[in-house]
């Protein structure tokens, strides 16, 4: 199944990034979806760290999964 923005938005990315999806089979997913997809390429770099983070906390969990989408991100040409 070939994922698109339009069933995985923002906020799934954003749940990949919290750690907060339903399973690794929803991961790959929108891995797939931002290695695929300029459009989910875009918002994962529009992702700010305040975004992750819970009242001035910092997860370096969600930060790395951050990271890892932002390098599969750049691979595609996505643009900050």
């Amino acid at each position: 199944m070939c994922a698109v923005l339009a069933i995985y938005g923002k906020e799934d990315i954003l749940a990949y990034v919290r750690g907060t999806l339903g399973g690794k089979e929803e991961e790959q997913e929108i891995e797939s979806l931002v290695k695929s997809d300029l459009r989910a390429a875009d918002v994962v770099e529009s992702i700010q760290a305040d975004y992750i983070g819970d009242d001035g906390t910092f997860d370096i969990e969600a930060f790395r999964r951050l990271k890892k989408l932002r390098e599969i991100a750049s691979k595609v040409g996505a643009c900050s």
